[in-house]
């Protein structure tokens, strides 16, 4: 298996963490230079990462690819068994990539658009910091977002959630955007212990 990566890609890690949680390790990984994506499109027909090549098949999209993993290699399973709660891990991972990651990727545009000023970034900075109560909620009486084993929900937030807790410094303006607007500020003791918990998983 061959996958096409950029350096600290949040959703390549989504991908890393399924693997290594099954146990793959027979995997090539091809890092790009962010500025120069020619190979991935010359691969996928697409620029954004991870892509992977996998028995003649070309996947992209990092949560597809992580179910394609699952399927591949159930065990451990990353979904639930049963259909509604398979639903609600489904849910939360479209509200997550297609509600909470509106504004981080909303300020990170307006920043490199020239534009740090733009009057709607403290309604974007106030959801994401809102949005720490109800993952602190999940967390309730449990080690990981639906239950008391690792799944795929925790696969989908964690690459970003990950930036609420001091660690090291890199140069990317996205994950500045996260260190700024997700800090615990104290608080939120369960978020943070999940991330820990999560910091410490295998990866492929």
């Amino acid at each position: 298996m061959r996958i096409h990566t950029i350096p600290d890609s949040t959703n390549a890690e989504r991908v890393a963490l399924a693997l290594g949680l099954k146990g793959v390790t027979d995997v090539t990984w091809i890092t790009h230079d962010p500025e120069d994506r020619s190979g991935i499109r010359a691969v996928s027909g697409q620029e954004l990462v991870p892509v992977v090549e996998a028995d003649g098949r070309v996947l992209t999209d990092s949560m597809p690819i992580v179910a394609w993993i699952d399927r591949t290699w159930p065990d451990p399973p990353l979904w639930p068994a049963g259909d509604a709660a398979r639903r609600e891990v489904d849910g939360f991972v479209s509200f997550f990539n297609f509600v909470w990651k509106v504004p981080p990727n909303a300020i990170d545009g307006a920043r490199r658009a020239g534009a740090p000023d733009d009057a709607r970034i403290p309604a974007w900075a106030e959801q994401l910091r809102a949005w720490r109560h109800g993952f602190e909620a999940l967390l309730h009486g449990r080690d990981f977002l639906f239950g008391d084993q690792v799944g795929a929900a925790d696969l989908c937030a964690y690459p970003f959630l990950k930036f609420a807790v001091p660690r090291e410094p890199d140069d990317d303006l996205f994950h500045g955007v996260l260190v700024e607007h997700l800090a615990l500020d104290g608080g939120f003791p369960r978020l943070k212990a999940w991330i820990r918990r999560m910091d410490g998983l295998p990866r492929a």
